[in-house]
């Protein structure tokens, strides 16, 4: 692995793990003691990150992790909406009646489970893995090498909101049983094969994800 990515990955894990917030600055030579990597891999990496919107390099103050605005949380959101609706579409189209039932199956499994013993933290972490999979199976199944790069990158972003409002966009107690009403609508929208049904239930399950990000 190139000195350039393993930095780029290693910011990448503080940002995940909390080490780094939005709107934090930091230094390249912090940067280089937190990573490991010698201060011109880092700088290329930077580079990469303030082109993803990651980061913003501002002269004579360092490097920001780019603040999570409304804004930020709004064309996050409406790049999201654009491309899970026509993946949504398409993949009623095309999905197999088996990775439609597999989709189900987790679903079903992890809401008897949390009727079962309640929404522990294992439980809802589980049931966000099962959220965030769901999406990337839609997403996913375009085969569009462009688009994955480009919902990857807005993951990230995602990632950033999660970690400035997480008691508002992680699944909980209070909202796990709407969320996966909201699949569930989804799943049955794929096994009818209905392509409108699909990227409406996707927009509606997205339109209230963000507002449960803007704390509406």
């Amino acid at each position: 692995m190139k000195l350039s990515d393993k930095a780029y990955e290693k910011f990448k894990h503080h940002l995940m793990m909390g080490d780094l917030k939005p709107g934090q600055f930091i230094s390249q030579r912090e940067l280089a003691t937190m990573t490991g990597v010698p201060l011109a891999p880092v700088r290329e990496a930077l580079l990469r990150l303030e082109l993803e919107g990651v980061v913003q390099i501002a002269p004579q103050r360092g490097i920001q992790i780019v603040e999570v605005s409304l804004r930020f949380i709004r064309d996050t959101y409406q790049l999201r909406m654009m491309i899970e609706k026509e993946a949504a579409a398409k993949f009623a189209g095309n999905a197999s009646e088996a990775m439609i039932s597999q989709l189900r199956e987790v679903h079903r499994s992890v809401i008897a489970r949390v009727d079962e013993v309640g929404p522990s933290d294992n439980l809802l972490k589980d049931a966000q893995g099962i959220d965030d999979s769901l999406h990337d199976t839609i997403v996913s199944s375009l085969g569009n090498e462009l688009v994955d790069w480009l919902y990857a990158m807005n993951n990230q972003r995602i990632q950033l909101i999660r970690l400035a409002h997480g008691h508002l966009t992680l699944i909980t107690p209070g909202t796990f049983r709407q969320v996966m009403t909201e699949h569930m609508a989804i799943i049955e929208a794929l096994e009818s094969h209905d392509p409108d049904a699909a990227a409406s239930a996707i927009e509606k399950h997205l339109t209230a994800a963000l507002h449960r990000a803007l704390g509406l």
